[in-house]
């Protein structure tokens, strides 16, 4: 199904313009920021439950992993719902309100009432679905799709991802240096906790939503004879189909997943260094050398236009699991964690930082392979798989943990957790990163993107004579 840009808009829209302002892709990038301050806090939900509130470690970490079979159902149903969305504000923009209600549910997993250990577990489940299974669905699930249809070209959609993943990536940064001191201090009660979480979603929200504000969509869907929208009338199940016929889609799905394990092992980074490297708030140190990493972001889009984002993909992850080998030769002595962090980072740069690139590949391919542009469905399944690495990399760490006889309350760890704590700090990152340079060898788009992109332009051409 073509597209066409909307003919109502007065001037040239922001995300049409050869020259795009750098504002406005700062502007784009403010529910990022939202969203990964988010989920850098969310990281340490597993610390929060077994050492602020005194939960089980083994049980924490089941609910999350038990959370995940609820958002295969929501990601798929999402993703249908979004292919057959269409409001004066466009396609994906509306579900951008989900921000502020991701940091609602937030802030109160964050406050687990003090009644029995039952209810808690409950009270727990149930927030970090919402936060998970329906917040963070939408607002992952439309990501794509709104950067396809709010930018016209593709050099401004690349300037806007690279102004995105610098700003976000700064932030969050900032934020990883700042949040190992406070919670060495403050972040030792439940109502240090309370009062930060309220206070950042009070800011976020705020900042979350200037996208929607801001950035309108100015490309939409065909429209009939009477001005409604054209949609495809496929079922659910004839979706799928479609889908699965996308090889490509299946490996950056699987990079995806890898990629948030290794990311969202933050709660084992938190055990590590209070139990192992002996020094909580010397976390916020080791964090400063991922500032390192901005910068490949500027030059990663130059990078990935000469040698494409195949070698791109491929040597990162290589890189990646050098870095993660250095730390584990090294030890608990920040020189070598510093350089590892380093390497680390870059490891993980393609996917986490352009990660639409690649989603927007997988739906040119989807249409160049079946004729049908597929979208909403597309995203929500890599959403999925992203949510689905969070969730098993905080769940991994409870289990793990709970298995080797961790106790949140002790001060001093058994011989078996510090061991458990290594492993999941080191030892299980390695073999992520091999598992993902495995797949990035099988991703070759970039040999068949001049063809598909020739053919794609032919037929939205001839749907536009009709």
């Amino acid at each position: 199904m073509g597209k066409k840009e909307k003919k109502n808009e007065k001037g040239i829209p922001y995300g049409a313009r050869e020259r795009m302002p750098v504002w406005y892709g700062a502007v784009w990038s403010t529910r990022g920021i939202a969203a990964a301050i988010n989920v850098v806090l969310c990281m340490n939900i597993a610390f929060y439950c077994t050492d602020i509130v005194g939960l089980s470690a083994a049980v924490v970490g089941t609910l999350f992993l038990v959370s995940k079979i609820v958002d295969a159902f929501t990601d798929l149903g999402f993703g249908f719902l979004l292919d057959k969305t269409h409001t004066k504000w466009g396609k994906a923009r509306p579900y951008e309100v989900f921000i502020i209600f991701e940091w609602i549910f937030t802030v109160l997993m964050f406050n687990i009432p003090r009644v029995s250990t039952t209810v808690q577990y409950i009270w727990l489940f149930i927030m970090y679905t919402m936060v998970n299974a329906v917040c963070a669905t939408a607002l992952g699930g439309i990501d794509s799709v709104y950067l396809a249809r709010a930018f016209t070209t593709e050099g401004n959609r690349i300037k806007a991802i690279s102004i995105n993943g610098f700003i976000v990536m700064f932030c969050s940064i900032v934020f990883n240096i700042v949040f190992p001191s406070w919670l060495a201090g403050k972040g030792t009660t439940q109502t240090g906790w309370t009062t930060l979480v309220i206070s950042l979603a009070i800011v976020m929200s705020v900042i979350g939503i200037l996208r929607f504000v801001f950035c309108k969509e100015i490309v939409e869907d065909e429209a009939d004879e009477s001005g409604k929208a054209v949609t495809n009338n496929l079922t659910l199940k004839e979706s799928l189909g479609l889908v699965a016929r996308n090889k490509y889609l299946f490996i950056v799905v699987g990079l995806m997943f890898l990629t948030f394990i290794v990311n969202n092992m933050q709660t084992a980074t938190t055990y590590y260094f209070k139990y192992i490297y002996g020094d909580l708030a010397a976390q916020g140190t080791a964090a400063i050398t991922s500032m390192v990493v901005v910068p490949a972001l500027i030059v990663f889009p130059a990078l990935s236009k000469k040698f494409g984002t195949t070698k791109i993909l491929q040597a990162c992850c290589a890189i990646g699991a050098v870095g993660i080998l250095i730390r584990t030769i090294g030890g608990p002595h920040m020189p070598t964690i510093i350089l590892g962090g380093l390497l680390f980072g870059i490891g993980t740069l393609p996917i986490s930082m352009m990660i639409n690139t690649y989603l927007i590949d997988c739906m040119d391919y989807g249409e160049w392979k079946t004729g049908v542009r597929i979208e909403g469905l597309v995203a929500s399944i890599a959403n999925f798989a992203s949510k689905v690495g969070q969730g098993v990399a905080v769940g991994l760490v409870g289990v793990v943990m709970g298995i080797a006889g961790y106790d949140g309350m002790a001060d001093v760890q058994s011989a078996a957790a510090n061991n458990a704590i290594v492993f999941l700090y080191n030892l299980l990152p390695i073999a992520i990163f091999v598992l993902m340079f495995i797949l990035s060898l099988m991703y070759k788009v970039d040999s068949i993107r001049p063809q598909m992109n020739e053919d794609l332009a032919a037929m939205h051409a001839q749907h536009q004579e009709k």
